[in-house]
Order: structure tokens, then C-alpha cells, then sequence
């Protein structure tokens, strides 16, 4: 299994087709935004999806549990892989929208605590958890409501590997192969985050934007071997 998923921010659907061909058989998924969805949409993810390579659909669904289960019901039309709901949305709406795609090939992961996010952005939030207590509680619980999964950053992924099975999927992003940390604050690199325990890792502008994309991909996926 390739674990790497490389996020195509971009607005440019044109670019984004583009890489996905490139890419198609050097890394294991695609992974489109908020960004690119709210360009393009579901017409766009469609384009994406002619290109034959698994698609990450990265929304952070969170909002009441009639609306992220009727969203979600109009994106399993879409066949993707992959798609991301907030697991403090709570069980009630994890439950619904997870009854959805019963019996589907889609995957719900649950986004734990953003890799932009730290103790001290927590705290003005309220949350007086550190941020790996928290993402371990919220881990948990979407493991107990029967998530496929999770996203959190590779400093938690050893600890939630722990606390929720060998076969509860760990998606890492914030992964960094050189010295720029960009917007992200809990970092790793590629081989750090998959000897911590993760299945996927995240990597978007250290192959995106390199001059040859596919290259950059096999010499990260060399990199874990």
C-alpha cells in the first residue's frame, strides 16, 4: 500500500487534473479541499475522479445531524474514497451520517485536533486538555461510534494506535520534508509519521510544488523504506 496522499490546493482545475495524472501511479490517494470545492464543487470532483487515482475529499463536515447526513448522503454520489466529518460534532452526528454509508465502499475519518492548532489555541477555546488528551478523547470516541478512522498529527499517532487497534485507519497531514513549517505547528517528517503508526500521510506543497511532482513523490515513498 502507497501511504502517501498528496493534497491538491489549487483553485486551477486545469493544474489540479495535471498533477492527479502525474501522480496517478506514484501515490496511493489524491486529496481535494475546501479550496478546490469551493471553486469547483462536485462537478469538479467528478473531473478528478475521470483521472482513476482514489480521492480524499477533505470537508470537515460539522453541523447539525440532519444536514452533515443529508451532505453526506449527496457526496457518496460522488464515489470517493475518503471524506472527513468533525468528531466534535458529536456521537449523534457521527451515528447519522455513519448509517448513510453503510454497506458503501466510502470512508468516514474523523478530524480530531487541527495540526494549525496548539495548547495555547486550545485554551482560548476553552479546552483545558492538552492537545494530545484531546485527541486521544475524541480518537476514542469515534472509534467506539464506529469511524473508520482519524486525523491527527504524527506526535499523537503512536498513542491513538494504542488506544484504538491495529485496524483503525490514522491519516497524519502536517508532514514537512524540509525546514519550512508554513502554517502548521505539530510537524513531522514522512518517516517519522509512519514509524509512529500512521496508515496515510499528508504531504501537499514538497510535491506539488517541486518542478517534477512524480519524482518528488518516489523519492518520499523511498524515503519510508
Amino acid at each position: 500500500m502507497n501511504p502517501i496522499v498528496c493534497a491538491l490546493d489549487t483553485q486551477d482545475l486545469n493544474e489540479a487534473i495535471s498533477l492527479a495524472n502525474a501522480l496517478r501511479d506514484k501515490v496511493g490517494m489524491i486529496k481535494l479541499g475546501l479550496e478546490f470545492f469551493a471553486a469547483h464543487g462536485p462537478s469538479g470532483v467528478r473531473e478528478i475522479a475521470k483521472c482513476n487515482i482514489p480521492i480524499f475529499l477533505d470537508l470537515k463536515l460539522h453541523d447539525i445531524p440532519n444536514t452533515v447526513a443529508k451532505t453526506v448522503e449527496a457526496i457518496k454520489a460522488l464515489g470517493v474514497e475518503i471524506l472527513t466529518l468533525h468528531i466534535s460534532g458529536g456521537t449523534r452526528m457521527l451515528k447519522e451520517a455513519l448509517s448513510v454509508v453503510k454497506n458503501t465502499k466510502m470512508k468516514l475519518i474523523g478530524v480530531t485536533v487541527l495540526t494549525s492548532m496548539s495548547d495555547e489555541d486550545l485554551g482560548e477555546l476553552g479546552m483545558t486538555r492538552e492537545t494530545k488528551s484531546q485527541v486521544i478523547l475524541l480518537a476514542k470516541l469515534a472509534e467506539k461510534v464506529g469511524m473508520h478512522g482519524i486525523v491527527c498529527s504524527a506526535l499523537e499517532a503512536q498513542e491513538v494506535r494504542k488506544e484504538c487497534g491495529k485496524d483503525f485507519k490514522i491519516i497524519t497531514p502536517g508532514i514537512r520534508v524540509g525546514p519550512s513549517h508554513d502554517d502548521q505547528k505539530r510537524t513531522a517528517t514522512p518517516k517519522e509519521a509512519v514509524n509512529s503508526g500512521a496508515d496515510y500521510i499528508v504531504i501537499g506543497r514538497p510535491i506539488t510544488k517541486n518542478s517534477s511532482p512524480a519524482n518528488s513523490a518516489e523519492l518520499i515513498l523511498k524515503s519510508l523504506i
